[in-house]
């Protein structure tokens, strides 16, 4: 199973200078996924809009008609996809919704063609071809038109049981690998053991070792707390209760995420493979984001961490 199709086409789409809402929900009505839920909304801040997008891929015994197989979340994070017009085409930071879309079209075109998943995929991103940038070391990074907290609110759902938030993380000397890597799986504040199930499907996706971002607990701050964070990859367990796992990527030299030409084409179609395989696999009750007996271990002896971290947040 390929994925590098869907990869083209949707950088294809996405790089164009007046991309928005609106033309990415007419691509996937033009592909005949009628079966598929998509919602778009303009959200407006103080540097500018963007195109929240929302999309539902039912299952065969999803939780959307009533059935039980347990949803999968997949956020595409981001700043935007392109910085104009400070930077002219598409940005390194685009990589989570170019993942996000991907696999919302091949999920959708597998339905089509008879394999449908048990449980149902919701895929949530933003379309901004003209976001603005803002310092970072040791490169410049990506800003959001809007504030991360509104955005955040909307990328995870309460239909959510466990969620994939897939980010550019190139722009640092932590990790450095070519391709993609998973982080350990933060819930509710604690950040837990790295999933076995999730490292058995990348080492099928990718015929390598397990790579391994190495988060903090800096990383799991709102970003209303002045330190440094890898990016806003974990940003989204601030609003869910679900398990969250950030699939990162990565590159071997420090890249800004408002670089222009630094899409990598395998790296993003194995991120998008991984994701995908996670849905077939999470959706079959055959993969875990956590142990649920460890996690009660924890919060029996230690009790709840999350008000400690959500503190000066927007509710």
């Amino acid at each position: 199973m390929s994925t590098l199709k869907h990869i083209l086409e949707v950088v294809d789409l996405l790089e164009h200078p007046g991309v928005n809402g609106k033309i990415v929900r007419k691509f996937f009505i033009d592909k005949g996924f009628t079966d598929m839920e998509i919602e778009v909304e303009t959200i407006h801040g103080d540097k500018g809009s963007t195109d929240f997008v929302t999309i539902t891929v039912p299952g065969r015994i999803g939780k959307n008609s009533g059935g039980y197989s347990p949803t999968l979340g997949v956020v595409g994070r981001l700043g935007g996809i392109g910085a104009r017009p400070a930077y002219i085409g598409m940005v390194s930071d685009a990589d989570g919704a170019i993942v996000a879309l991907a696999t919302a079209y091949k999920i959708a075109e597998m339905k089509t063609r008879g394999d449908v998943l048990p449980g149902d995929v919701i895929i949530t991103t933003h379309v901004c071809p003209v976001a603005p940038t803002r310092p970072y070391k040791p490169a410049p990074m990506m800003d959001s038109p809007v504030d991360i907290f509104t955005l955040l609110r909307k990328e995870v759902r309460d239909e959510m049981d466990s969620v994939l938030s897939v980010d550019a993380t190139k722009a640092n000397w932590v990790i450095k690998h070519t391709g993609f890597a998973i982080t350990p799986t933060v819930k509710e504040g604690w950040i837990l053991r790295v999933s076995p199930d999730l490292t058995d499907i990348y080492v099928r996706v990718t015929g390598e070792p397990p790579v391994v971002v190495p988060i903090t607990m800096q990383d799991i701050l709102p970003y209303s707390t002045p330190v440094y964070h890898i990016n806003s990859m974990m940003q989204p367990w601030l609003y869910t209760k679900a398990p969250v796992v950030g699939v990162a990527i990565t590159a071997r030299m420090a890249l800004p995420g408002s670089g222009t030409g630094i899409t990598n084409f395998v790296a993003l179609e194995q991120a998008t493979r991984f994701v995908v395989e996670v849905a077939k696999d999470f959706t079959m009750g055959r993969a875990r984001f956590y142990d649920p007996d460890e996690w009660e271990t924890i919060v029996r002896i230690h009790g709840p961490v999350a008000d400690l971290f959500r503190k000066n947040i927007p509710k």
